[in-house]
């Protein structure tokens, strides 16, 4: 006598093995979010970028645009789980590093503008993260001081 259940296995296994073929391509990544403030403030316009410490992860070196001291690397383009080293930085754009006593900032001068991160935060960073494969990844960062070569606009 022919077990009724075979169907019904049959479908659950064919439904478990399409769902699993139709899941995310995310290939093990991770969405990272977190928030980014320099000294007190949130980091308006900025950049941080995460790369890997391990031989496992060396395709996930990943980045994201920090935007009124938030950012986001969705899933799709997230990290893999590992450690990680982390450089934040936020140039302003009206303070060229090399510029003359007549500079004047303008859409037809270009220039490199001084970090107001400190270099032990992105050139030199040692501050490392650990992206995790269960749970939120949400890094949030206070830098307590200016870069010294970075003059704030007094107030």
């Amino acid at each position: 006598m022919r077990s009724v259940r075979l169907p019904s296995v049959f479908l659950t296994v064919l439904a478990a093995a399409l769902a699993a073929g139709c899941s995310s391509d995310s290939g093990g990544r991770r969405e990272v979010t977190g928030a980014v403030k320099l000294v007190g403030e949130p980091i308006q316009d900025g950049t941080i970028e995460f790369k890997p410490l391990e031989k496992e992860n060396q395709d996930t070196k990943g980045g994201a645009q920090i935007v009124k001291g938030e950012y986001k690397i969705p899933k799709k383009q997230g990290l893999k789980p590992g450690k990680y080293l982390v450089s934040i930085s936020s140039g302003d754009p009206g303070t060229p590093v090399n510029a003359g006593e007549d500079f004047t900032p303008g859409p037809s001068r270009n220039f490199t503008a001084v970090d107001r991160v400190p270099e032990d935060w992105n050139v030199r960073s040692k501050h490392e993260v650990e992206v995790k494969a269960d749970g939120p990844n949400k890094f949030d960062f206070d830098i307590p001081k200016f870069n010294p070569k970075y003059r704030p606009p007094k107030r």
